[in-house]
Parts: structure tokens; C-alpha cells; sequence
């Protein structure tokens, strides 16, 4: 009987943890995942089976864009040449607001091969950016119309 019991408590333990340390819980129960530099993430496709974007606001004023998997537990490298975000403006206008790919010797990563997208202009008089990205493809998948609504606050800085 002890061992049966052991047993099942083991088995529970393992289902609560099966998503890692990168989750928390809301207040009605369902797992959240957390932003790894303190920004805010853009789910894409369904939970638990698509990727996430997360905006981060460098300290200088730069937009970057981050892809993981979909527990926000890996970077997932991609081959975009960029991300670009429409931004509608007043009378039928919009800007675009490109990010490019960054290379990092360290991780191998290289354009083409990448995780990691920074804006080529500051974004800080455009906060907050509400926009779209019209296409991204991640892997085999192609994501389109991804609404980005970002206040450029840190949830480092609020805590």
C-alpha cells in the first residue's frame, strides 16, 4: 500500500512540473509563461505547440525581438532576413519599424541562422507600439497578421 501510494505521488509531482520553471499561474489556475528578459510575449499558434515572440525595449531605446519555442524554454533560431512592424499612422499612413538579424559569435548564431532581431532606429518616441506584424515563418510555419501591442515597460522594472 505505502508503495502504491509513493507511487501516485510521484506521478503527481510530474505532472505538475511538466512544463518547467518558466510558468507560473495565473488566478484562475491555467500556467502562464515568463518573459525571460522582462518583456512582454506574443504567443503564436496554439499553446503548447506553437513558438513566442518576446519585445524586449534595450536601454538604448532599440526594439528587440526574441523567438522561442512554446514554453519560452529554448531560443528557436530562424532565417528571416528581418521583422518588420506596422505601425498605422494618421491619415492612411504607417511606418515600418524593421528589426534585423544580430549575429553572436558565442551561440554560433549568424544571419540567417539567428533568435535575436533588433530595430534598426529607436522606437522610444513610438511607445506604445500597437501594430502588425503581416508574415513571419518560423521553421515549416508561417505566422500572419500577429498583432503586437507593446508598452515598452520592463516587468523587471515593475517588480
Amino acid at each position: 500500500m505505502k508503495c502504491y501510494t509513493q507511487l501516485i505521488l510521484c506521478v503527481f509531482v510530474l505532472i505538475f512540473i511538466s512544463c518547467s520553471e518558466n510558468k507560473t499561474s495565473d488566478h484562475s489556475g491555467h500556467h502562464v509563461h515568463v518573459a525571460p528578459h522582462g518583456g512582454e510575449l506574443i504567443e503564436l499558434g496554439e499553446h503548447g505547440s506553437g513558438f513566442n515572440l518576446e519585445l524586449v525595449l534595450h536601454e538604448q531605446g532599440f526594439l528587440q525581438i526574441y523567438v522561442f519555442d512554446a514554453h519560452v524554454e529554448n531560443f528557436v533560431r530562424i532565417s528571416a532576413n528581418s521583422i518588420e512592424l506596422e505601425i498605422p499612422g494618421e491619415n492612411n499612413s504607417s511606418k515600418t519599424i524593421i528589426c534585423e538579424p544580430i549575429e553572436d559569435p558565442v551561440t554560433g548564431e549568424t544571419i540567417g541562422n539567428t533568435s535575436l532581431f533588433t530595430s534598426t532606429t529607436r522606437v522610444l518616441n513610438d511607445l506604445p507600439l500597437q501594430g502588425t506584424i503581416r508574415t513571419l515563418d518560423i521553421m515549416e510555419f508561417t505566422y500572419e497578421n500577429i498583432e503586437v501591442n507593446f508598452s515598452g515597460s520592463s516587468k523587471k522594472e515593475t517588480e
